[in-house]
């Protein structure tokens, strides 16, 4: 049998796996509003449009997500490391929604008005994976806009991509 990798040895090697950086946000049926800073998400299919999202069980979002079985996926643009910090746990629980101006789309979860983009998700199948659970959403509303540049999380660090978007295109 292999020998299993050290925790600390894996989280330092994944620092160098950059990432697009999103909040998760709910709401519950009360109006409580819940989120999260995450880059664990990416696309799962097209057609139906899904969402694949991995969150801590230990996450207070997590329990919002299970329960009301809706979220929306905020892709931050590089002007929003301010929110991000707060959504990470900079700020208490219920002073994160003071960060930023919000709305909503189809679900009524809280959609950040100048994200990059905002997938509104109803909440499919849920997957349990150690610590985390897997929730695959189907995508029901979209809000989209490209004039600004995707914030990055890479080597523990919020980062900016420091050519314009064209000229990392011509690039390949």
């Amino acid at each position: 049998m292999a020998e299993q990798v050290r925790e600390s040895e894996f989280k330092s090697a994944m620092r160098n796996l950059a990432a697009g950086v999103t909040l998760i946000t709910s709401i519950a049926d009360d109006n409580r509003r819940g989120g999260m800073t995450a880059t664990a998400v990416c696309s799962l299919s097209a057609e139906p449009p899904q969402l694949l999202v991995c969150v801590n069980r230990n996450a207070a979002t997590h329990d919002l997500i299970s329960t009301t079985r809706r979220f929306c996926v905020n892709v931050l643009s590089d002007q929003h490391i301010d929110i991000a910090s707060a959504f990470a746990g900079g700020v208490d629980w219920n002073q994160r929604f003071e960060h930023g101006a919000w709305s909503t789309l189809t679900t009524g979860a809280p959609v950040l008005t100048d994200a990059l983009a905002a997938f509104d998700c109803e909440l499919q199948e849920t997957f349990a994976s150690d610590t985390h659970s897997i929730f695959i959403g189907r995508v029901v509303g979209i809000r989209h806009e490209e004039r600004e540049t995707p914030l990055m999380y890479f080597r523990s660090r919020y980062a900016r991509i420091t050519r314009p978007p064209e000229a990392l295109l011509r690039a390949v």
